[in-house]
């Protein structure tokens, strides 16, 4: 993935301390800047805030996945658990360690836990719109100035808004916006994906510019009251990320080889 965020780091190890601290550990949250997923090898996440990746490995996924609402599942055999008391010792110091570096919060008694959507399985039937499914667009010079007017919204978030900017942007264009796609009409966003395919190749090269491709796409069909998802996906073996645009079981103007490698963490 090209601009953003542009570090990758892994979070220290946590050494079991030997004063007890008072937390509720049924009330550590995940704050809506940070987007988590689990990997075969542990969690990744995305701060937003910060444009930057962080890392955990298996066993302090298993611990917050134990505690935290929302923090995903992981799917591998369960690790042996230390005693009671060991394991929840070592979970509140990586809670604090997690609070003290922004990944968590502390939740009050009086605020309800943000409710964290589960991002949807790669693994399913997926449809092409623009190889499987090719619908012919004409294109009109209303067409050519949206497309310029996403194109230059697209490269200029990129380049000078913080990555936290342009995802509230994108979100707020689809609050009380989104259509379930089967009361649209397939034809008419393929043929929107079409004349996006026609008009990008005078602008920029699909190859090496995923997120400025999806985020141009994503902003081009909301001119036109078609609002998608923004997928941004990650992989660990080796470490890449990826972002594309998708509708329920269709990916626009990509094909499932593309994407089926990388687990989403994060879907606007």
């Amino acid at each position: 993935m090209a601009a953003h965020p542009s570090h990758v780091s892994a979070l220290p190890h946590v050494e079991f301390m030997q004063n007890e601290r008072l937390f509720d550990l049924s009330r550590f949250g995940i704050p809506s800047h940070i987007h988590v997923c689990v990997t075969g090898t542990g969690s990744v996440i995305l701060d937003v805030k910060r444009d930057k990746y962080l890392g955990l490995g298996r066993e302090a996924t298993e611990l917050l996945a134990s505690t935290v609402q929302g923090w995903p599942h992981p799917n591998w055999p369960k690790s042996a658990r230390r005693d009671a008391h060991e394991s929840a010792r070592a979970t509140r110091d990586l809670c604090e360690l997690l609070v003290a570096d922004g990944i968590l919060e502390v939740i009050p008694e009086t605020k309800k836990e943000r409710e964290v959507a589960a991002l949807r399985d790669l693994r399913r039937e997926w449809i092409s719109i623009g190889d499987e499914i090719e619908v012919t667009g004409r294109v009109t010079l209303t067409h050519v100035a949206n497309f310029l007017s996403a194109y230059v919204w697209a490269r200029y978030s990129l380049a000078w808004r913080p990555f936290s900017v342009v995802v509230e942007a994108v979100t707020a264009s689809k609050l009380d916006r989104v259509r379930d796609l089967d009361r649209c009409h397939i034809r008419r966003v393929s043929a929107m994906v079409d004349i996006f395919r026609r008009l990008r190749p005078f602008a920029f090269a699909a190859e090496g510019h995923c997120l400025l491709h999806a985020l141009t796409l994503v902003r081009f069909l909301s001119k036109y009251q078609l609002h998608p998802e923004w997928v941004v996906g990650v992989t660990t073996q080796p470490w890449g990320a990826h972002s594309w645009v998708q509708w329920d079981n269709f990916l626009l103007d990509t094909n499932p080889e593309k994407v089926c490698g990388y687990t989403p963490i994060m879907m606007v």
